[in-house]
């Protein structure tokens, strides 16, 4: 078994000496306080008011929410990347200049064009049968 009232009466010990420490407060000499106030004074002075926020228009918050111009600018490319594939089709990603490389496709039996065109009724209608 633990012996604990040994520990404990270390403790009140040490509680004591922590006690008779936090009475006991150094004196500090009177040139060492007059420059720690004056520090503190002159640090004071440098935190004036903050001046007030400038109120900014509703294109000026919808910019700072959406992270800046930056952001804006890859937001808009991406938008319009997005509005060419969807209006332009799949297809003509591949015919455009640079990417004639990745644009040939191998050729697909007739069995499997179902699937490589997901056309999902023709799929469907498969199954079905």
């Amino acid at each position: 078994m633990a012996d604990h009232q040994k520990y404990q009466n270390g403790d009140t010990d040490l509680d004591a000496l922590f006690a008779e420490a936090r009475q006991a407060r150094p004196d500090l000499p009177d040139r060492l306080m007059s420059t720690i106030t004056a520090a503190a004074a002159e640090e004071q002075a440098r935190w004036s008011a903050p001046a007030p926020a400038r109120r900014r228009s509703p294109l000026g918050v919808l910019l700072a929410a959406l992270g800046g111009w930056p952001a804006v600018g890859g937001l808009v490319a991406a938008s319009c990347t997005g509005l060419w594939i969807g209006v332009a089709g799949p297809e003509a990603v591949f015919t455009a200049p640079g990417v004639s490389a990745l644009a040939a496709t191998p050729t697909v039996s007739s069995e499997y064009a179902a699937y490589e065109t997901f056309d999902l009724a023709t799929v469907m209608a498969e199954d079905m049968q």
